[in-house]
C-alpha cells in the first residue's frame, strides 16, 4: 500500500489514527510561540460577547415588532 493509507493494514490503524486526529492537537497545544492559542483565545474573546450582544438586539427587535404589528392592527388608529 502507498500513500495515505500506507501502514493501516498492518496493524498501523492505531498509528495512523493517532497521527490524524491526536499529533495535530498536540501541535497546537505544544506550540511555544504562543500564535494560534492566543488567536484562540482572542477569537474566543471577541464572539462570544458578540453573540450575547446579537441575541439581545435579537429580542429587542422581535419585542419592537410585535409592539408595531400590535398598534397597526387597532382599527381606529
Amino acid at each position: 500500500m502507498t500513500g495515505r493509507w500506507q501502514g493501516v493494514g498492518q496493524g498501523g490503524a492505531g498509528r495512523w489514527l493517532r497521527r490524524r486526529t491526536v499529533e495535530p492537537l498536540l501541535r497546537f497545544h505544544r506550540d511555544e510561540r504562543g500564535e494560534m492559542l492566543e488567536y484562540a483565545l482572542v477569537f474566543t474573546a471577541i464572539t462570544v460577547p458578540l453573540l450575547f450582544l446579537a441575541e439581545r438586539l435579537a429580542e429587542v427587535l422581535a419585542d419592537y415588532f410585535s409592539m408595531i404589528a400590535f398598534y397597526v392592527s387597532w382599527p381606529f388608529l
